[in-house]
């Protein structure tokens, strides 16, 4: 062992006494419960300090084994200071398995779209839940009798809803959006999925009234069969019975006929199932055809167990699907249905054998997002990443930092004159959009240049406003808004560890379960934000308070200015460099000595210190902060979404994510207009349209608008003629066979190929 790797060691196990002495101060646990977390972060801490870095490591079977070890120890302990004082007899724990196996059976039946999907697709599906909650809508409205329904019967409802409009509504998808995903970085095709998701629950919500109390009956409500001494309903028989049928139906599809082999050989290879004689169109839109009509499914059955205008039954599908197919790695559809058994499980032994109150309310609404957190922790160490070949692209121009300063001081002369025209309210409201814009801007280091996808920014502000609160927030200590970034710092570091270990979407699945955990277990703390709403004030700087609306909005343009400007430095800066060659290629990266753990560390920590900054003045524009209830996980979904549309790679992308979310709420509020509302509601699914025109982001095709009219930007007019004269002749396949190369085809052949435009040429191609 190294000196270097002892040394990390040395601090770790330090770190994990000290951890050891103050977690029973903040949460009253056990010896043995703080023992059961120790065994855990213990073989992590190893294999993150030495095996990363090369030279040692363990071996993965012992590695689970231990954290294995470690969970059913810290169940075991939770389950013993919640006991609800209920006997553990044969019959009791008959009663928790059949109560378990229909709910079991819904899980999976989701999960299995979404595996379907990603098996035959290679896009993972936000917007699996949503789908099925608007489908279990489309189903309400034909069966219905009482409140505007149809009155359909259920025998003819269910297979229009299943076999006709399901599959209609996923082949309209994979037509409309989803084919445009292939070849897309991982971070716009799940961005394509959020916005969906979004945009069904916008579209569910401007369909169908939510104040009408909108419920479904069970299947042959009121027939039920006796299990041993339970009675089980016909609902949820037929349930089980569907997830077994569909889970036999799945296999021989998938590995017995042409079809389902040609459906996972499309995604594998597509040109060469192309080759093959399997028509990738058509195999695409069977897949999202069959993953829509299993999200129905899922919807349809889960609906009279559950209240359909509450989000908790989208966010319960959602999270709970996840955690069901991360089990099977995505892949395996038997062992997607044993995650699924096992979730059903502790859920069914949580409510029959436990009871949580007080600061652990929470706990069984979060047993979905554990076990996935606790799954991504026990998948192997993914291997470094190679750079995929793609068509060559003409590099992205950085920002200078003179060029920021200025476009900066035009936004900040641009507020101070506009402001003077708003309204209290509106002010307010732009001060919101500036607050997002810069939680936006701590992902752009994070996923805009090292590749990292995030979905925790607002669980990273929610912790700064927290900090802000309890450390000086109720007198606007300036000390308070750095230690609200300060202490986000090493907190984003430890949620750089599952980093080492994951990438790409297992990577944004885990932080988007810390997300869901700081959402359910931190904010309902009594040293997070207590047992009642805190009130804070805004930052008193050097004896000024930015108590004015006007005031606070310059305040936040100029902190945005600023960290603008430090973002662009750092990128033109060697570090920035590394981040982007890590996005490129891990693998190449290491060849030429960049040291991988530290700099995604060091970028974590640096995304994390920024929002949890951001957070601070969040805490400042709300004024009240109360549990959760600002920054909760599916809030953060947008803000990414929008920093994609604009252009996750750019500041400028930042500050577009708040001015997106600024117009959105300006529009709601204040337009009444059928059109316009419908238009805020399918505002998400509008986006995800831009983001398939523009990968890269709005901001780059504004920005090259507005560049060519600076006095000093001479490059880019050059540009701007040279690509009016190439597209003048834009067909190439017969220059220098059929037609003579001329000066145009040369600019035209040098934007294909990405060469620089500042390279001299010598002399033009002739004939």
């Amino acid at each position: 062992m190294t000196q270097r790797s002892s040394n990390l060691l040395a601090w770790a196990a330090a770190l994990l006494f000290a951890f050891g002495l103050v977690t029973p101060t903040l949460w009253g646990t056990s010896a043995l419960t703080i023992g059961s977390l120790v065994l855990c972060a213990i073989p992590f801490l190893v294999i993150f300090t030495l095996g990363v870095r090369g030279r040692y490591s363990i071996s993965q079977p012992w590695t689970s084994l231990v954290v294995v070890i470690g969970t059913i120890v810290f169940a075991v302990d939770v389950s013993k200071m919640a006991w609800a004082g209920n006997a553990v007899t044969r019959s009791s724990l008959e009663n928790m398995v059949l109560f378990a196996l229909p709910l079991a059976g819904i899980y999976a039946i989701s999960a299995s779209g979404l595996v379907v999907v990603y098996t035959t697709t290679g896009i993972f599906n936000f917007a699996q839940g949503a789908i099925g909650m608007f489908m279990a809508y489309v189903y309400w409205q034909m069966v219905d009798k009482s409140q505007g329904g149809w009155g359909w019967p259920s025998w003819l409802a269910v297979p229009l809803v299943l076999l006709l409009v399901a599959p209609l509504f996923g082949v309209l998808l994979n037509v409309a959006i989803m084919r445009h995903l292939q070849g897309q970085e991982l971070v716009v095709q799940l961005m394509v999925t959020v916005g969906l998701l979004f945009a069904l629950i916008g579209l569910t919500n401007m369909i169908w009234n939510q104040n009408l109390g909108h419920s479904l009956n069970p299947f042959f409500q009121d027939h039920s069969v006796k299990l041993g001494d339970v009675f089980i309903s016909w609902h949820r028989l037929i349930t089980l019975g569907s997830a077994v049928a569909l889970a036999i139906g799945l296999r021989i599809l998938l590995f017995r006929t042409r079809t389902g082999i040609a459906m996972r050989a499309v995604v594998d290879n597509r040109g060469l199932a192309g080759l093959a004689g399997a028509r990738a169109s058509l195999i695409g839109n069977f897949s999202w055809a069959l993953g829509c009509s299993l999200a129905a499914l899922a919807g349809i059955l889960l609906a009279p167990e559950a209240d359909m205008a509450s989000g908790g039954t989208l966010t319960l599908l959602i999270i709970t699907a996840f955690a069901a197919a991360v089990v099977g790695r995505l892949r395996s559809l038997p062992m997607t249905y044993l995650g699924a058994f096992i979730l059903a499980l502790a859920i069914s032994w949580s409510q029959q054998f436990l009871v949580f109150a007080e600061r652990w309310t929470q706990v069984p609404a979060a047993l979905p997002v554990i076990m996935l957190f606790i799954v991504l922790l026990l998948l192997p160490r993914a291997d470094l990443q190679f750079a995929r070949s793609a068509v060559m692209r003409r590099p992205e121009r950085v920002s200078t930092v003179r060029d920021t300063f200025l476009g900066m001081l035009l936004l900040f002369a641009a507020i101070l004159i506009v402001s003077g025209f708003l309204s209290g309210t509106n002010l307010s409201r732009a001060s919101v959009g500036m607050c997002t814009a810069l939680v936006a801007l701590s992902l752009v280091p994070l996923t805009g240049w090292a590749g990292q996808v995030s979905l925790a920014p607002l669980a990273f502000a929610g912790i700064g406003a927290a900090i802000y609160a309890r450390h000086g927030g109720a007198h606007g200590s300036l000390w308070a808004v750095l230690l609200a970034g300060l202490v986000c710092v090493p907190i984003g570091a430890l949620l750089a560890f599952p980093a080492m270990r994951l990438q790409g979407l297992y990577l944004a699945l885990a932080t988007m379960a810390f997300a869901s955990l700081v959402e359910f277990l931190f904010f309902t703390q009594s040293f997070a934000l207590g047992d009642q709403d805190r009130t804070v004030e805004r930052l008193d700087l050097f004896g000024y308070q930015f108590t004015g609306e006007r005031s606070f909005l310059l305040l936040l343009t100029a902190v945005f200015g600023l960290c603008a400007m430090a973002v662009v430095a750092l990128r033109r800066s060697a570090f920035g460099r590394r981040l982007v060659a890590l996005r490129d290629s891990e693998a190449a990266s290491v060849t030429v000595g960049i040291n991988v753990l530290e700099t995604k560390l060091a970028v974590f920590a640096l995304s994390a210190g920024i929002a949890g900054f951001a957070g601070a003045f969040f805490a400042m524009e709300y004024g009240t902060l109360s549990q959760s209830k600002n920054f909760e996980m599916l809030a953060g979904l947008p803000i990414v979404l929008a920093l994609v549309v604009g252009g996750v790679s750019f500041a400028a992308g930042a500050l577009f994510a708040g001015v997106f979310g600024l117009f959105a709420v300006l529009l709601q509020d204040n337009w009444h207009i059928s059109l316009w509302t419908a238009a805020i509601y399918l505002a998400p699914g509008l986006a995800a349209f831009g983001i398939i025109a523009n990968p890269h982001g709005a901001v780059v095709a504004i920005g090259e608008g507005f560049a060519r009219l600076l006095p000093w930007r001479h490059d880019a007019r050059r540009d701007y003629e040279e690509q009016k004269v190439a597209n003048a002749d834009p067909e190439v396949g017969g220059l220098g066979l059929e037609e003579p190369f001329t000066e145009a085809d040369v600019l035209l052949m040098d934007r294909e190929l990405g060469i620089s435009n500042e390279v001299p040429r010598v002399a033009t191609v002739g004939n």
